[in-house]
């Protein structure tokens, strides 16, 4: 049983580190951007995320 859970560590292990290869070939999405447009873009994406988790409540009551 020990074995099994060190293979799945060692599983994610790998993955975590490919998927940190992959995250740093991707520019920032931010790139180029002032500081003010930066606090805005993450404000429209925080409403947008709102917005849907409160139809997603609304639709379960």
């Amino acid at each position: 049983m020990k074995d099994s859970t060190q293979g799945r560590k060692e599983r994610a292990r790998k993955h975590l580190k490919k998927i940190k290869q992959l995250v740093a070939q991707r520019p920032s999405p931010f790139e180029g951007m002032t500081e003010e447009e930066v606090i805005a873009t993450l404000r429209k994406t925080r409403e947008r995320l709102w917005e849907k988790k409160l139809v997603i409540h609304a639709r379960h009551k």
